[in-house]
């Protein structure tokens, strides 16, 4: 039997990304986050990931319903590539090419539906973006096409020039898609149809020196799931409080039916009752050891309308009841931490 395979992630941050050019427009952000099944808390706490195909539905029905045609084409120069979460670590580059081979690792980690590598031809090298999750004819595949051509090149323009152009394009896209009827490419020859996204750059202009930055300090980020359950949980976390979590939900999130996604729960060992649980303890633990939420508002978080329900669940998981297990904790944070 073939293995569960991970969900495609696409990392919070382009959803708020995404977001925040919406409403820059007027368009009214909010409610194509609700149409994508992307919880609205998104925005305050951007970090995480989300279904990726959550995120593309965000872009293509904003598209589709305002018209907005290859706007996202150039969406780096309007959000500015280097606030992303995936550029800190191309601070220290020397070149273009070493800002282009960080980019390819670091651009990864946020989108690891995708692939980006550098493969040289003469005295032209293909800086390509691939992707190798299933992911085809999802509702926003061409402005998700846009989107990435627009910070590949918003990255090779800091070297090129702010108006820089490749004579030569590779997209995904169909022959009466949006690169065959976009002005923003004068001049350049683009092939239809190729299996990935690729950008001719001149050979030589790697060796060029790039602009130097001041490193951004960024939290270590949590890598996306590299399993169906690990993927899973990492979607479902935004949506744990209240009475939102049940199974009905998750099968939507992830664009499948409860029946499915009960069937792969079960393939990978586990069921959604198990799963949930170890999601609500999971912020519980969490919330407790912060210590600025009672026992009482934890349980409010999690829906449940008795706190006496939450301390009898907690119980069963901990084996004491909430109000002991952080007390607990406090005093192996004092003997950890003796006051002097």
């Amino acid at each position: 039997m073939e293995p569960v395979r991970p969900i495609p992630l696409i990392n919070a941050e382009h959803a708020v990304r995404v977001a925040t050019l919406l409403d820059s427009l007027g368009v009214p952000a909010d409610r194509y986050l609700e149409r994508a099944r992307i919880s609205p808390k998104v925005r305050e706490d951007p970090r995480g990931f989300l279904p990726g195909r959550s995120v593309w539905k965000l872009v293509g029905s904003a598209s589709r319903r305002e018209g907005l045609d290859d706007f996202w084409l150039g969406v780096a120069g309007i959000a500015g590539w280097r606030g992303a979460g995936w550029a800190p670590p191309m601070a220290r580059a020397v070149t273009l090419g070493d800002a282009l081979r960080v980019m390819c690792r670091s651009y990864v980690r946020q989108i690891p539906m995708n692939e980006l590598g550098l493969t040289r031809d003469g005295d032209v090298t293909w800086f390509w973006r691939r992707r190798v999750a299933d992911v085809h004819d999802w509702e926003g595949d061409e402005p998700a096409e846009q989107y990435t051509l627009s910070f590949m090149l918003a990255v090779i323009r800091e070297v090129a020039g702010p108006e820089w152009l490749p004579n030569r394009l590779q997209v995904e896209s169909s022959a009466r898609g949006w690169a065959a009827s976009t002005r923003r490419l004068p001049g350049v020859r683009v092939a239809f149809g190729r299996p990935a996204l690729a950008v001719a750059v001149p050979t030589p202009l790697l060796s060029a020196p790039f602009p130097a930055a001041t490193p951004r300090p960024t939290a270590e980020a949590e890598p996306p799931g590299a399993s169906f359950e690990a993927s899973l949980r990492q979607i479902l976390r935004p949506w744990v409080t209240g009475r939102l979590l049940n199974q009905q939900l998750a099968a939507e999130l992830i664009w499948t039916s409860p029946r499915t996604l009960r069937r792969r729960l079960a393939e990978v060992g586990t069921t959604w009752h198990v799963l949930a649980d170890e999601l609500r303890f999971e912020h519980a633990v969490k919330r407790l050891e912060v210590g600025r939420h009672t026992v009482c508002e934890v349980a409010e978080e999690l829906g449940y309308s008795d706190a006496a329900h939450f301390t009898r669940f907690f119980r069963r998981r901990a084996g004491v009841a909430p109000s002991t297990w952080r007390a607990e904790v406090a005093r192996g944070r004092e003997a950890a931490c003796p006051t002097r």
